[in-house]
């Protein structure tokens, strides 16, 4: 289904792609899903763990854009000089935004880490996945944002993606 098949009112969990194509300007259906959320008309959730991958990604992707890295061992070469993380600062700038859109900011627990291993077995996911989903499960919330294939399938999810990725 498509990120603007989500009726009003719903609960949605939104995945960490949905944020880097929103902020990296590639996806104005997620601007828009985005933008919903923030207006308190679909009630968005996401975990702290989702946060932190977002703001590296960003992070990431500004210096390739700044040309201070290549896309090539970008994260090695960006922690071995700290001078270039120290001239990045739109990640955080949007990283802001994020927070100020109205989602509900949930905590990775010792319950969810531990639920996690099932999902893995029974559904095949990798470690973030398993965990997105284990999080789901926890607030019982079926319905999730992402434009990551491998969610399709997955036992008791619907998988609302972005249509213009």
């Amino acid at each position: 289904m498509r990120l603007t098949d989500l009726q009003s009112g719903e609960r949605v969990f939104i995945d960490a792609n949905i944020f880097v194509y929103h902020f990296g300007g590639k996806s104005l259906e997620c601007r828009a899903f985005l933008e919903r959320c923030a207006r308190r008309e679909i009630e968005g959730y996401t975990s702290a763990f989702i946060l932190a991958e977002v703001l590296h990604r960003l992070m990431v992707a500004e210096a390739i854009q700044q040309s201070l890295v290549t896309g090539k061992n970008a994260v090695k070469n960006l922690a071995e000089k700290p001078e270039l993380v120290k001239q990045l600062h739109q990640y955080n700038v949007n990283v802001r935004h994020l927070l100020e859109m109205n989602l509900t900011i949930v905590s990775l627990t010792p319950e969810i880490i531990a639920a996690s291993e099932a999902i893995r077995t029974s559904e095949g996911l990798l470690t973030n996945d398993s965990l997105v989903v284990g999080t789901m499960r926890e607030l019982e919330i079926i319905n999730l944002a992402s434009a990551d294939d491998g969610f399709v399938g997955v036992t008791g999810l619907q998988v609302y993606k972005p249509a213009d990725i």
